[in-house]
């Protein structure tokens, strides 16, 4: 008999870098938030339309869903994909619209 070898493609938030988007530069004061967690104050270094990478020191676990309200521009919902002592990266519910990807393409550049 001959053996298979299945092998399933990880989801998206397991923490494996699967960006296949522009990572777009920022410098943005946010807040973050969760069920079992308040607001707290964060900073956003970089973006794409479908993610986010956030300077903060935040004990929340992989899979977390999370709220982050970007003041005087719009309020985003996703996933934490990854942690790290110093940064966690979120997979957003929703991609950003191409609109505002081009805008914040024009406001920060792409490196």
């Amino acid at each position: 008999m001959t053996e298979r070898s299945f092998k399933l493609a990880a989801p998206g938030w397991t923490g494996q870098d699967q960006r296949s988007s522009i990572r777009i530069v920022v410098d943005w004061e946010a807040s973050v938030a969760a069920d079992q967690l308040e607001s707290r104050s964060v900073k956003i270094t970089d973006c794409t339309d479908r993610g986010c990478r956030i300077e903060t020191s935040l004990g929340v676990a992989v899979g977390t869903f999370v709220q982050i309200a970007i003041p005087n521009f719009t309020d985003v919902q996703g996933w934490v994909a990854w942690t790290s002592p110093t940064a966690i990266g979120i997979d957003f519910a929703h991609p950003l619209p191409s609109r505002v990807l081009e805008y914040i393409i024009e406001k920060n550049g792409s490196d």
